[in-house]
């Protein structure tokens, strides 16, 4: 009988990268080098040209990489392949071992190379007593091989050096320092045992350095003599020594660190070295190296020291031109030799950089970290100019432009600025090089920027003598496929109350106002706010006035003649939709397909109104139609400003609608038809941002984990561009905040496609970064993907394209799968698990808990259990019914607890959008006029949401925070239809605040924590009400039983 045999055998690592190593390639091959990274006990090889991983290699057990060494390759070449031997040194621990490293390429008949590597082990050294802290490949002064390397140089913590004869596989020498104490660092730098040096970084915070020269009399050891005698010891380890041949000299005592020295390096010519510090300081060494034998060791001073960092300096590197530091404050920060810092990179999270490294060949700098993440830069020859040492941090691009204009009129009037002074009221790029203004005095411009140099202003109508403009909104398109014209519908409402409608035709040169025309749409001063909407096209718009009242206005047929179009009929009201808040409006979205409409005010609520289709081909004879809302969801985003809005179709009777805001939250609603009900689903907090105008995407991808999202907006007076993947700043622009008059436009990579626009001092101010794609650089790249940036306490393996039946059974689509991780800094993140080369793929960062609390177990739950009380009163078809009904939901929840009793629940957001829906991301770009590219195919996107929390008050002081947690489970009743279920709810709303304060009362003020948590659903057939059971452990040896409450996210 055949038996299963289980083997768990180690896949891909995913954590820290703790050494790099540049192997250059010849420059008929490549003129970037290939990359080695050190990543746990692994090796991971990457093309730097490609920015693609070529192989991972496990080459320890159980031991981290502490360092790699290289030699020069031995190239052999032929017509159709090149084959490149690489010989490669790699330690960690006590432990170094030696391999030589076979690259082959082969020419593909498209001019591309495909490369094949193999890492062949040769030797594993005996294990050394101390740690090894670096590795020196030396040359033979007697043979002079230009291939290969015969020995190599090891120095030890206990300050020693060792050398090892590659071809006899032995060691031939070990010499001691003078100075007996343990290290924090070592560097060696030498071609051979004559030219070797080495700089040790003492526990006593001081660089010895000092060097290896023979005894008086003593025998070379490059000698071939046969009285070369060795004295052979105990060989088990087949470790000999040859007879006090060589002995250690001082040189230099470099003190000035107050820490500990964490790394060193030399200078390719030996003449400067970079030491880096606990002390938050990197210093530079300059001396000349003696010739002499003398033990007499010199004390130096630094010659510059480095401050800047916040933190403890882990990694430096240092060339002809520059030094680069790495620090635990996340930033990579390059200096010059006098000391002076030229700029700052920070892209990395939690515990720092560990990592720099730079080619000044290709200009290339590496940097790694804690957090995973492999970032590789091109320093630009831009570089060599200085930035103010306290500017902000700034990327090293070449491609941005400034420009600073004013509008035509502005120079008429002298003095102080009155209602009757020319100024701008409104900025709109329609594209990076085209800008459209309105003033205050009534005038529309365009504005063609083709360069710093040559900007043209065109006039193109003024609606009124001296009646200012108070909003605009802009529609853009093609006019036609194939037709390089291009056609924007300019909507101006002023404050007579009048809107009016400019049709532009613009082409390689001139912008020519095809027609224009104007009605009176609103009271005086009471017509604050236009919009168009990209789903309805040219032939709708609305106004908005300060009561809350949205009125939409049917345009005329842009196929009519200019005759007919400006005749009054074809501009009329066709519905009036007033907000049961009476706050003025200040974005919309609109669904055609679900006949919605959702609305966000200026206090922050959600408003859906009905939008069916028939009233949008209603005829000019029908009166206007008052449309009162279907249903609202109050404070949504607090009392802040609800700053965007978009709809996209989830399934048949199902819309997602996610909205930004004031409060710096994004926020997803589901809108379901049937019940017409809003409700919370989930929220992301960007606590970069103090508001958020809108977020995009940088490419299409059918996996969200993949695909780079940015959040666009404001951080006090600054405007930002923050990644949402990768977490980090792309852009910071001074501006004076988001009430002065600002426009933001960004290609399909926002890193290198954004402008944005402000004004400021009467001037506007405009920065424009955009790489075509022929200009498109390599760099930056992200080699490998970012993680947890502190240690990682928990983690939860979650099935892809899971599915859960009524029955809960799951089903399994395939063997890829996620993992779902908590960090001690409150981060829970989802990552990617699929077979391959490269088998950890994407990774995104889902939410942290209340106050950066420790994330200490996580689960999930999905298998519903039906209540045996109902079931005993309904058939089996009736179960049958409800299980498949719309009205039964089968959530997938994932529970994450941990330090100071924090409990989290997300849900997860299996989103499947149709082909004829445009997608989430699709539609904010499109009506924000952004250049992302749209969908193709059936998007399939899983993550999770935040849906709430919940965490014992355990003082006065922090009864606040508990408060503000529940504010959105509190409100809920807000996001049902406006005549459903309102009085069972506020029953279960009473009844939850009641036991919520009696739980709470009950507890002392302590710091347990949460260590494990399990759960289970329970639902009750002909019920909406789902029951989460959370079962808890505590630190103070006690389980505890909690009840959320779904869809109403109700604690019990």
């Amino acid at each position: 009988m055949a038996t299963e045999r289980w083997r768990l055998q180690s896949g891909q690592y995913l954590g820290e990268v703790s050494a790099l190593c540049f192997l250059r390639l010849p420059s008929h091959i490549s003129s970037f080098p290939f990359l080695f990274a050190g990543s746990g006990s692994q090796l991971l090889l990457y093309d730097l040209a490609a920015g693609t991983l070529i192989q991972s290699f496990c080459v320890f057990q159980g031991i981290r990489v502490h360092g790699i060494s290289s030699t020069s390759f031995v190239s052999t070449n032929s017509s159709h392949s090149s084959r490149l031997v690489f010989r490669i040194a790699v330690f960690g621990e006590k432990r170094v071992k030696l391999f030589n490293l076979d690259v082959g390429m082969a020419l593909e008949p498209q001019s591309q190379s495909r490369v094949c590597v193999s890492l062949v082990l040769l030797h594993s050294l005996p294990k050394f007593s101390h740690w090894v802290l670096d590795v020196s490949f030396l040359k033979n002064c007697v043979t002079s091989s230009l291939e290969e390397s015969d020995f190599l140089a090891i120095g030890c913590s206990d300050n020693t050096v060792r050398i090892w004869d590659v071809s006899s596989l032995s060691f031939i020498l070990e010499v001691q320092s003078p100075d007996r104490c343990l290290l924090y660092s070592m560097r060696l730098w030498g071609e051979n045992l004559e030219k070797l040096h080495i700089a040790s970084g003492t526990i006593y915070n001081e660089v010895i350095i000092w060097k290896v020269v023979p005894e008086h009399g003593g025998l070379s050891l490059t000698t071939t003599k046969e009285e070369d005698l060795l004295l052979s010891s105990s060989s088990s380890n087949n470790i000999c020594f040859r007879v006090q041949q060589y002995r250690a000299v001082h040189i230099h005592k470099l003190s000035g660190h107050e820490g500990s020295i964490f790394r060193i390096v030399w200078s390719s010519d030996g003449s400067k070295l970079v030491s880096v510090s606990d002390d938050r300081s990197a210093r530079i060494w300059t001396f000349h190296i003696q010739q002499n034998d003398s033990d007499d060791c010199e004390a130096h001073a630094a010659a510059h020291v480095l401050f800047g960092h916040n933190a403890r300096v882990w990694d430096c590197c240092i060339s002809d031109t520059l030094v680069v530091t790495a620090g635990e404050d996340c930033t990579c920060r390059i200096w010059g030799l006098d000391g002076q810092q030229i700029g700052m990179i920070k892209e990395h999270i939690g515990r720092g950089v560990w990592r720099c490294l730079y080619d000044p060949n290709s200009s290339l700098l590496v940097t790694a970290g804690f957090d995973s993440a492999i970032k590789v830069y091109q320093l630009q020859a831009s570089l060599g100019g200085r930035v103010d040492e306290h500017a902000e941090a700034k990327e090293f691009i070449d491609r941005t432009e400034l420009f600073t204009i004013r509008i035509p009129n502005s120079s008429e009037r002298v003095g102080l600025m009155d209602s009757k002074s020319e100024y701008v009221r409104c900025l709109r790029f329609t594209c990076e090089d085209t800008l459209y203004v309105s003033t205050n005095l009534g005038y529309l411009y365009h504005v063609k920027l083709s360069g710093t140099e040559n900007i043209k202003w065109t006039e193109l109508v003024r609606i009124s003598e001296e009646v200012p403009i108070i909003c605009m909104d802009l529609l853009s398109g093609n006019l036609s496929e194939d037709s390089c014209y291009l056609i924007d519908w300019v909507a101006l409402g002023d404050g007579k109350g009048n809107m009016t409608m400019v049709k532009i035709v613009t082409d390689a040169c001139t912008p020519q106002v095809n027609c224009c025309f104007t009605w009176p749409a609103g009271r005086e001063r009471q017509l604050l706010g236009t919009f168009w909407c990209k789903s309805l096209g040219n032939r709708y718009v609305f106004t908005a006035d300060p009561g809350g009242v949205l009125r939409m206005w049917r345009l005329f047929d842009s196929s009519l003649s200019v005759d007919t179009i400006v005749k009054l009929d074809n501009v009329f009201l066709l519905a009036e939709f007033k907000s049961c808040f009476g706050t003025r409006v200040m974005c919309l979205h609109a669904s055609v397909d679900e006949e919605v409409l959702v609305c966000g005010d200026l206090r922050g609520n959600l408003i859906v109104f009905p939008l069916s289709k028939g009233l949008l081909q209603a005829s000019h004879d029908q009166s206007e139609v008052k449309i009162p809302p279907l249903t609202y969801f109050k404070g949504a985003h607090g009392i802040s400003t609800v700053a965007s809005i978009s709809v996209t179709k989830l399934h048949a009777n199902q819309t997602e609608v996610c909205s930004t805001g004031g409060d710096g939250c994004i926020c997803y609603f589901e809108y379901d038809r049937d019940h017409q009900s809003l409700e919370f689903v989930g929220m992301k907090q960007v606590k970069e941002l103090s508001l958020i105008q809108r977020f995009c995407a940088n490419k299409d991808s059918a996996d969200d984990l993949g695909s780079s999202k940015y959040a666009a907006g404001f951080a006090s007076a600054d405007f930002m561009l923050w990644n949402l993947t990768t977490e980090a700043k792309v852009v910071q622009i001074p501006c004076g905040g988001w009430r002065r008059p600002h426009s933001c436009y960004l290609g399909d990579v926002p890193e290198m496609k954004n402008c944005f626009a402000y004004v400021k001092d009467e001037t506007i101010n405009i920065r424009r970064h955009w790489e075509r794609e022929s200009e498109r650089g390599l760099f930056p790249q992200n080699l490998h993907m970012q993680f947890h940036g502190r240690e990682m306490h928990s983690l939860c393996f979650i099935c892809n394209n899971l599915q859960v039946g009524s029955n809960g059974r799951q089903s399994h689509a395939n063997k890829s799968s996620c993992v779902a991780t908590g960090c001690e800094d409150g981060t829970v993140r989802l990552t990617r698990y699929s077979s391959g080369v490269e088998s950890w793929s994407s990774s995104k960062l889902l939410g942290e808990h209340i106050g950066g609390s420790a994330v200490r177990s996580i689960c999930s739950v999905s298998k519903i259990h039906i209540s045996a009380s109902d079931l005993t009163n309904s058939s089996d078809k009736e179960i049958e019914q409800n299980a498949t009904s719309g009205e039964m939901k089968n959530p997938f929840l994932l529970i994450s607890v941990g330090a100071k009793r924090v409990l989290t629940s997300w849900l997860l957001r299996d989103r499947k959008q149709d082909n004829n829906e445009e997608s989430l991301i699709e539609k904010q770009n499109n009506e924000q006029g952004t250049e992302c590219k749209p969908s193709s195919g059936v998007l399939s996107s899983m993550s999770f949401q935040w849906l709430s929390s919940d965490m014992p008050a355990r003082s006065n002081t922090t009864r606040g925070k508990v408060k503000s947690t529940e504010r959105i489970g509190s409100t809920m009743e807000n996001g049902t239809g406006l005549n459903s279920e309102a009085n069972s709810r506020s029953i279960l709303t009473e009844k939850s605040e009641s036991e919520s304060k009696t739980y709470l009362d009950g507890k002392h003020d302590d710091d347990w924590r949460y260590l494990a948590v399990t759960a289970f659903l329970v639902k009750c057939v002909g019920s909406r009400l789902t029951i989460c059971f959370i079962v808890v452990a505590c630190s103070d040896a006690t389980l505890t039983l909690r009840a959320l409450i779904l869809p109403h996210r109700l604690w019990y």
